[in-house]
Parts: structure tokens; C-alpha cells; sequence
């Protein structure tokens, strides 16, 4: 694993989306990048995955959605602008930066993951479905798209739309399910009982 290289992605997007106005966004920021990194890289390595696989994983996770610096809709693309031109910079191969953009591509929403890596990093993009601080990242999440683009809901609106959404998920990789999904029914239990 080029742990250099890493560590040169992992300063460039921080820097990148520290600066611009992800620093503001509730949900889509540094710190929601840096769990989809943690995460791309416990389901891979409980995947078994190879520490070249691994490592895309890793990159593509650090940019996955550093095209918010500039906009919400269509980010992915810029995301991919962002990462092709600082790997070509690095000498990084082609092959390795189509694997990459291809990562990132899959985690725009309503796109099929074929490849076992690219269920690993749409599983790790969706994790917090999962996990016990998910009132508190749907509530970011929520503020968010008050903020950006006017998207108002009251909270049985609110509730309703995440229940379908979650309903209608699915982890896509053994270790994602073992990992996350227990909790993630815990989590659509409590957004119903709050219903009633």
C-alpha cells in the first residue's frame, strides 16, 4: 500500500473541503469523509480484500464527494475532475485512476455497484444508516438540505421519507450486514415509534 501517496490525497481533500463551504455543511464534510474512508477500509479488509484494492478504496473515498466544495447536484463528476488531475500529477497509472473514478462514480445515488469493491464503498457511503449516531446524522443531514436547497419537511414527512428509504436498502457485502444491519432495523424501529 502506498501509504506516502495516501497521506498526500487524505492532506489535499481535507485542505480542499476545509476551505470551501463543506467546512458549513452539516453532513456533507470532512469528518463524514473521513468515516467513509474508515469504512471502505474495515469492510475491505474484512472482504479479504488486497492491499492495492484496499488502497483504491481508500482514495476514491477521500474524494468521493469533495465536488460539494462547489455543488451539490452532479458532485460525483467534479469529484472525479478533482481526482484524475491530482493522480495524473502523481504519476499514478491509468489503470489505478480508472479504478478509482469508477469508485467514485458508483456512489451517485441510483447507480448498481457490479464490482466487489464498489459495493464496499456504496456500503461505506450509507454506513451511518447503521450505526447508533444515526438520529443525529439524519438530523444533520436534514439541516443540510434546509440549508442548500430550501428542501423543508415536517417531521412525519421527514420520518416517512427515511423509513422508505431505508426499507428499500440494502448492504451489498456479508461484512456491511454483519457490521451494520441489526442496527439499522433498530434505527427504522425508532424513527416509526416516533411516529405513533
Amino acid at each position: 500500500m502506498n501509504i506516502a501517496l495516501i497521506e498526500k490525497v487524505k492532506i489535499f481533500c481535507k485542505l480542499l473541503l476545509e476551505s470551501s463551504r463543506c467546512k458549513n455543511l452539516p453532513f456533507h464534510n470532512w469528518q463524514h469523509t473521513e468515516e467513509v474512508v474508515q469504512n471502505s477500509e474495515l469492510i475491505g479488509k474484512q472482504e479479504g480484500l488486497k492491499e492495492n484494492a484496499i488502497e483504491e478504496l481508500i482514495i476514491a473515498s477521500y474524494f468521493h464527494d469533495i465536488g460539494y466544495s462547489n455543488q451539490a447536484k452532479g458532485h460525483e463528476q467534479l469529484s472525479c475532475k478533482y481526482a484524475k488531475e491530482f493522480l495524473q500529477e502523481e504519476g499514478v497509472v491509468d489503470s489505478k485512476i480508472t479504478n478509482v473514478l469508477n469508485l467514485i462514480k458508483v456512489t451517485e445515488a441510483g447507480r448498481e455497484p457490479k464490482t466487489i469493491t464498489q459495493k464496499i464503498i456504496v456500503d461505506a457511503d450509507l454506513a451511518h444508516l447503521g450505526r447508533k449516531n444515526f438520529k443525529f446524522k439524519n438530523a444533520q443531514l436534514r439541516k443540510e438540505w434546509k440549508n442548500s436547497n430550501g428542501s423543508e419537511f415536517s417531521n412525519v414527512e421527514w420520518a416517512n421519507l427515511n423509513i422508505a428509504f431505508m426499507e428499500n436498502h440494502s448492504f451489498y457485502t456479508e461484512s456491511a450486514n454483519r457490521l451494520f444491519l441489526s442496527q439499522k432495523f433498530k434505527n427504522i424501529k425508532a424513527l416509526k415509534d416516533n411516529m405513533l
